[in-house]
């Protein structure tokens, strides 16, 4: 990727300090709760004949995965998660057996100066998502997925 994707449909809030969008291709996400972003790998020591100690230190096996909160119905959301849809009177989700489509999230996050930062997921799929609706307050919706790669981009 390696440059700002163009952002989904356009909101009519101010970019402020601390606050965020998740775009699912052309499909705008407003009122993030919160994100978590986790890039790990597994380590491995490597060892040489007739020594104890490790000669070397290597990471392996990236995992990459995000989790986050929202307090605005995720429609577009839901039905990327469920993996399949019927548009009309009304919108149907339904799970069905195989494997939905990837998708390819973005991020983007502003600090209290206006820097633009932008997490650009490749191939993710989700693993979980959660409804929690109390009485006087907003709905939220937890949710949970796993990407293939990650890549950062960020204004100077």
């Amino acid at each position: 990727m390696g440059a700002f994707t163009n952002p989904g449909n356009n909101t009519t809030s101010r970019v402020s300090f601390n606050s965020g969008y998740i775009d699912f291709g052309n499909s705008r996400l407003v009122q993030v709760d919160n994100v978590s972003l986790t890039i790990e790998w597994t380590t491995s020591p490597l060892f040489v004949l007739n020594s104890i100690k490790a000669a070397d230190l290597v990471r392996h096996t990236e995992k990459v995965s995000m989790s986050g909160k929202i307090k605005s119905y995720p429609l577009e959301m839901d039905m990327v998660v469920m993996g399949s849809s019927s548009i009309g009177t009304p919108d149907t989700a339904i799970a069905l057996d195989g494997q939905p489509t990837f998708q390819n999230p973005v991020v983007t996050l502003y600090d209290r100066n206006g820097k633009e930062i932008q997490y650009q997921l490749s191939n993710a799929i989700f693993k979980s998502n959660k409804l929690t609706s109390k009485m006087e307050d907003y709905s939220e919706w937890d949710f949970e997925l796993e990407a293939i790669d990650l890549t950062i981009v960020a204004t100077a």
